[in-house]
């Protein structure tokens, strides 16, 4: 039997012994900017200049609050909490985090699937999308044990294998 080995090169490695900068190596905007969709094409432009893209009151007041009862609920919820999918800090007990969201709420998951965020997903990305990680965050963002509230590209790279 013959074994055989390919190694893949990690454009983006992460998490070495420095810290160093890493050009980016993809686009920011996959698709072509002339397909239409929910973004205009100036701010397209701005996107994959800049690397982000604020877009003003996406969600409204009222959604937001109903987002945030469902994140209360989640929070109280004993058998979220005994889920293997919170995070609980070691002092407080308190909840810190839940992963897979979309799966465990189905408020979360009308949020994924929503076409305000899918359908500027699928413009950026040029493609069909889906969700590959998802997590509500309800720690501080300073001084709660484990990590700093913070997560992007380079956190579920280096966690969860996200491809670039």
């Amino acid at each position: 039997m013959t074994t055989t080995t390919t190694h893949v090169t990690d454009l983006y490695p992460t998490r070495g012994a420095t810290e160093v900068a890493t050009p980016r190596q993809d686009p920011v905007v996959w698709g072509s900017p002339d397909t239409p969709g929910p973004i205009p094409a100036a701010d397209l432009q701005a996107l994959d200049r800049d690397g982000f893209l604020a877009v003003d009151q996406l969600i409204g007041p009222d959604e937001v609050g109903a987002y945030r009862r469902e994140l209360e609920r989640l929070t109280t919820d004993p058998a979220v909490r005994a889920d293997e999918r919170s995070i609980v800090e070691p002092k407080s007990k308190e909840i810190r985090s839940v992963f897979e969201v979309h799966k465990i709420s189905e408020v979360f998951a009308k949020l994924v699937r929503d076409e305000r965020v899918v359908g500027r997903a699928r413009q950026i990305l040029g493609s069909d999308v889906y969700v590959h990680q998802s997590r509500i965050n309800v720690k501080p963002g300073f001084g709660a044990s484990g990590f700093y509230w913070h997560s992007d590209f380079e956190t579920w790279h280096a966690e969860d294998g996200l491809p670039n």
